[in-house]
């Protein structure tokens, strides 16, 4: 296997962990694997098509697929659960995103399908292309990981490579039939094909934008009390849409980068105090509005039952 299809997943892997988990794995040194026994306890499979095909799996021990799950969700899982599968799957959809992204400075255009997840003791691996596949290893504080990859070139040697004639195909439905229909990896191997990825929600929350919202005075400029009320509610409408931009954020993509998710969950509770804060400035500008004049030159403290008639001794 060209050297040019393997080396863009190593550093990929090093790359999202680092950046989405704040681990930093230790690579070893790469081996060629000749049987279809996975070498982990959770194997993440996703099959790739393109200038290369075949596919690539990324197995955890448990021990290790657990560490990484709560470094990326902020959680504290002690055991294998939903949370953590659906973590191997998500790792495995974004280290293939992230390797053929380097792959494409090479000129290398390679595709890939939706993971599936497969989980269980001396579980098989079985790629979409025979032959041997290369064995990343990484070791982590807290167990081990590899990538498995099996791929083949689809690159014809530059002499061999005949030129496009795009001139006689003048539209889609004149395309040979191997160029009508796009490539389908269920038909190819329905097995290494399972849900889709994390949908994304939403535009990131800047540092700047909960700064600005939380630390800078909101300075309300207003004619009257009517004005102030009618700034007051836009401002609480704004703030409650943050808000739940972060909630659901926080809540579809689990998978977010570290940094951006301690930065929500430590906002969260100073944009809740902020809410009930303009809710409390609103009912009083409100209050106010309904007072006459009579009620600011002679004001009237009503009684209620903390307040006791003269003479009245409290037990």
């Amino acid at each position: 296997m060209d050297v040019k299809f393997i080396n863009p997943f190593l550093n990929g892997t090093l790359e999202v962990l680092e950046k989405m988990a704040c681990i930093k794995p230790v690579a070893g040194k790469p081996y060629v694997k000749t049987n279809d026994t996975a070498c982990g306890d959770v194997s993440g499979i996703i099959g790739m098509t393109g200038d290369a095909i075949g596919s690539l799996a990324l197995s955890f021990s448990e021990e290790c697929i657990i560490y990484v799950a709560n470094n990326m969700l902020g959680e504290n899982h002690t055991e294998m659960n939903k949370e953590v599968l659906d973590t191997a799957g998500e790792l495995t959809n974004i280290i293939s995103g992230a390797a053929r992204k380097l792959m494409e400075k090479d000129d290398l255009k390679v595709f890939a399908a939706i993971p599936t997840i497969v989980y269980g003791k001396q579980h098989m691996v079985r790629h979409i292309v025979s032959g041997p596949s290369i064995v990343l290893p990484f070791q982590t504080e807290k167990g081990t990981f590899v990538i498995d990859v099996c791929l083949k070139s689809q690159l014809k040697p530059k002499e061999e490579q005949p030129t496009p004639a795009v001139e006689e195909f003048s539209s889609p439905a004149s395309f040979p039939p191997s160029r009508q229909k796009p490539f389908d990896p269920k038909v190819v191997n329905p097995a290494v094909f399972g849900k889709p990825s994390m949908p994304k929600a939403g535009p990131e929350i800047s540092q700047a934008k909960i700064e600005q919202d939380l630390v800078k005075p909101n300075t309300i400029e207003h004619k009257d009390v009517g004005d102030r009320i009618t700034q007051l509610k836009q401002l609480l409408a704004e703030t409650i849409a943050t808000r739940d931009s972060m909630l659901k954020q926080l809540k579809d993509q689990p998978f977010m980068e570290v940094a951006q998710r301690q930065r929500y969950k430590k906002a969260l509770p100073s944009y809740d105090a902020k809410i009930k804060r303009l809710k409390l400035d609103i009912m009083a500008a409100e209050t106010i509005s309904k007072m006459t004049q009579e009620d600011f030159e002679n004001p009237k403290i009503k009684t209620n039952f903390q307040n006791y008639p003269t003479g009245t001794t409290r037990r």
